[in-house]
Formats: C-alpha cells, sequence, structure tokens
C-alpha cells in the first residue's frame, strides 16, 4: 500500500507540474487516485487501505501547490509521510503474479520489490522536491512574510496628495536565477543516485558524492558571512533531501525482507 501511495501521487506530480493554471491539483489528484485504487483492487488489497491512500493523494494535490510558492505548508508532508510509514508497518506486501518480472531473473529481482523500486524512484523527483520546498519554507518561518510599507514623504492637499518623495531603491535584479532552480534538476539526480548506490552496497562513493556537494557549495556558502542564511539553506535542504533517499531505501529493503 505504501508503494502504491508513493507511486500514485509521484506520477501525479509530475503530471500536474505539466498543467498550467489552477487544474494542476484536479489533474495530480486524478491521476494519482487511477494509480492507486485500480492497482489496489486488482492485487486484492483491503478496501479501506485503498480509500485511505486515496484520500492521502487527493489532500496532498490540494494541499501542496505545484508551482513556487514561499508559503509552502509543512502539515501535507507530514500526512503524506506518515501514511507511507504506516502502510509499510501495517502491510501487506503481496507479491505480483507470475513471480519474478521477465528480464530481472539474473538479478533475482521479485516482482514485488520491483513495483517498491519503481514508486520510491518516482517519488524522489517532484514530489520529494515539493518536500524539500516546504520543510525549507517551515524553516523560514512560513514564507517571505507581507512586503514592507513604503516609506517616504507625501505633500497632501486635505485628503488629496499632490506629490511624493520616495527614497531611491535599488532595481530588481531580473537576471538573477532563483535558488531553487537547480535543485529542480540536482535534487532528483542526487536522491535517485544515492538510492542507486546504497542498492548496489557502495557506501563509500555515497559519502563521495556528499563531501563532493559541499565543495562545490562551499563557495557560495562562506560568501554569506553576514547572515549564515545561506549555510542554513544547504545544510537543511541537503539533510531533508538525504533524508527522503534514505526512507526510500528503507522501504525498498523492507519490501526486500517481506
Amino acid at each position: 500500500m505504501a508503494a502504491l501511495l508513493l507511486l500514485g501521487v509521484g506520477v501525479g506530480d509530475i503530471a500536474r507540474r505539466r498543467v498550467p493554471g489552477s487544474a494542476h491539483a484536479v489533474v495530480g489528484a486524478l491521476v494519482a487516485v487511477g494509480l492507486i485504487v485500480a492497482p489496489g483492487l486488482a492485487l486484492g488489497l483491503p478496501v479501506a487501505l485503498v480509500v485511505a491512500a486515496a484520500l492521502v493523494a487527493i489532500v496532498w494535490m490540494l494541499a501542496l501547490r505545484i508551482d513556487d510558492d514561499a508559503r509552502a505548508p509543512w502539515w501535507p508532508v507530514a500526512v503524506l509521510l506518515a501514511a507511507v510509514a504506516l502502510g509499510a508497518w501495517a502491510g501487506p506486501w503481496p507479491s505480483l503474479p507470475n513471480g519474478p518480472l521477465d528480464g530481472w531473473a539474473a538479478f533475482d529481482l521479485d516482482s514485488t520489490v520491483a513495483l517498491v523500486i519503481l514508486a520510491v524512484a518516482v517519488s524522489l523527483v517532484t514530489t520529494a522536491n515539493l518536500v524539500t520546498r516546504a520543510i525549507l519554507a517551515a524553516a523560514r518561518g512560513g514564507g517571505a512574510g507581507a512586503p514592507a510599507a513604503a516609506s517616504g514623504w507625501r505633500l497632501r492637499l486635505g485628503s488629496r496628495t499632490i506629490g511624493s518623495i520616495e527614497p531611491r531603491t535599488a532595481a530588481p535584479a531580473e537576471s538573477a536565477p532563483s535558488p531553487l532552480l537547480g535543485g529542480r534538476i540536482i535534487g532528483p539526480l542526487e536522491r535517485l543516485l544515492i538510492v542507486l548506490l546504497a542498492l548496489a552496497g557502495a557506501p563509500t562513493l555515497i559519502a563521495a558524492l556528499l563531501a563532493a556537494k559541499g565543495i562545490v557549495r562551499f563557495p557560495e556558502i562562506s560568501a554569506d558571512r553576514g547572515t549564515g542564511s545561506k549555510a542554513e539553506e544547504f545544510l537543511i535542504g541537503s539533510l531533508t533531501s538525504w533524508g527522503l533517499a534514505g526512507l526510500g531505501f528503507l522501504l525498498i529493503v523492507a519490501a526486500q525482507n517481506a
């Protein structure tokens, strides 16, 4: 059930990113529910679990927007992670028909494990980015906050403003890229590579990958000596991303040992 929930939400998030406007939540919910209900009933899973997973997916799609919203709430993340954890703990872990998948027999990969690997891989793309963004927003205090009131001097004649003097402000840096744009691509690649290396039994390469990321980001972090916000954002975002990859690996291990 945990694998179907991750698969539905992961594919739903990828699908709704391609949909402009406010319809993305509806598209994501439809895709997620379809990928949860149809396979869940076909596999003979309890109807109550299937319905509960579908409801969690709908809440996720409606509560967490797909666009760049600095005020991303954190509670949908808690709901999704709790549902996945309960689903993995409660089971069941059914075996799909025909035993091992054709073409994977050389790797002794059970079809249920293959489903879990697929679900984890899909969820570590857009869904994991949304989780990381929500955690970062919570660490920042819920978003950028209200804009500061305009300052300056105004010349009024009764209730009518006939002139004003405003302090000069710096022009917005239109060419400055968002700090999260690169993370949309680097984050998923990093998480997928961590899981792949963990499955291959290469912890040394994982440590080298994490160290290389810190080295690459060190100049940017060291340049931010005033507030230290870059270092905090790097640590929170990286630890969240690595933690999601670790949870995905643990879910695959649980499927293998079921």
